[in-house]
């Protein structure tokens, strides 16, 4: 009876449960929609990052290439109601300062789209070791150009209690690549979340923000997170292309739900989720669009 009572109580404290830790940390990050079962609008993303110990305020720099295509990728020429071929190849660098109650980020992004992102290349190499089909339309996709953003986060918790975590959250986002404002809500359950708030977000190849795990030796969640945004630019859908390929219209309101797990210890952690995002220009013939995140990280 006391073992049953104790193992009890010790999951129903799980969430309060906390295990100071400030680690480095080297991550690898896969984004793709192939998870899925689609190949069309953001399909595929690779990210490399190295995180600071946190101690107080916490630096990371990243690299990352990511790419946009269209519904058929065997169409040699481009279609109707379609997005053109995009890719981006980036480097960010950010700084961050999380508590149990708050969590703060900036970043600034600089990176160019266009034939110069090497996206052609990247998913031809992909396509050809997994056996799926050679896209034929990147001759058409959008022109070379030098893209810059800067960016700011900030997370508030509302409630932490054996049933979970819920924070919301603000997001502001400037520059030519993809400029917006957002705000959104996140629920958590799962070990040590008074250490790792702010982890989560919708944004790709960051669903599970592994920096903000830097001060807990050991833990994992479960996560829902929701997000609504006004998107007032994006270079993916309105870039300068050829002009061959159709007229896309930004879709200014949008949405996104990321969800998913994240399991660590004081050395190695993996995360797992699925992120869906809703209509991305006017005439697109879906309503919406998801990509899965497999991400492994090692800290030191």
């Amino acid at each position: 009876m006391f073992t049953r009572s104790f193992l009890g109580a010790a999951i129903l404290a799980a969430p309060l449960v906390s295990f100071p830790l400030q680690a480095a940390t080297v991550s690898l990050s896969v984004d793709n929609d192939g998870m899925l079962g689609t190949d069309r609008e953001y399909t595929s993303g690779l990210f490399l990052r190295w995180s600071s110990d946190p101690s107080t305020v916490g630096y990371s720099v990243e690299i990352g290439n990511q790419m946009w295509t269209p519904s058929d990728i065997e169409a040699a020429t481009p279609q109707a109601n379609e997005r053109a071929y995009a890719g981006l190849l980036y480097l960010q660098g950010r700084t961050y300062h999380q508590n149990d109650l708050n969590a703060y980020k900036a970043g600034l992004m600089v990176g160019t789209v266009g034939p110069n992102s090497m996206a052609e290349e990247a998913q031809d190499i992909v396509h050809t070791i997994v056996g799926s089909p050679d896209p034929q339309g990147w001759d058409y996709q959008v022109y070379d150009e030098f893209v810059y953003q800067l960016s700011l986060e900030a997370h508030q918790l509302v409630s932490r209690s054996a049933v979970g975590e819920f924070s919301v959250y603000g997001r502001g986002q400037a520059g030519n690549f993809q400029s917006e404002a957002a705000i959104g809500g996140t629920y958590r359950y799962g070990l040590d979340l008074g250490s790792t708030l702010g982890s989560t977000t919708v944004i790709p190849g960051n669903n599970v923000d592994v920096s903000m795990l830097s001060h807990s030796a050991q833990g994992m969640f479960f996560y829902a997170t929701l997000e609504a945004r006004y998107r007032f630019n994006d270079i993916t859908v309105e870039g300068d292309k050829p002009s061959s390929n159709a007229t896309t219209t930004l879709e200014n309101t949008q949405g996104a739900l990321s969800t998913g797990l994240a399991w660590y210890n004081q050395n190695w952690g993996a995360t797992l989720s699925v992120t869906m995002e809703s209509q991305q220009f006017e005439e697109s013939k879906r309503n919406h669009h998801s990509f899965g995140n497999v991400t492994v990280f090692y800290r030191y």
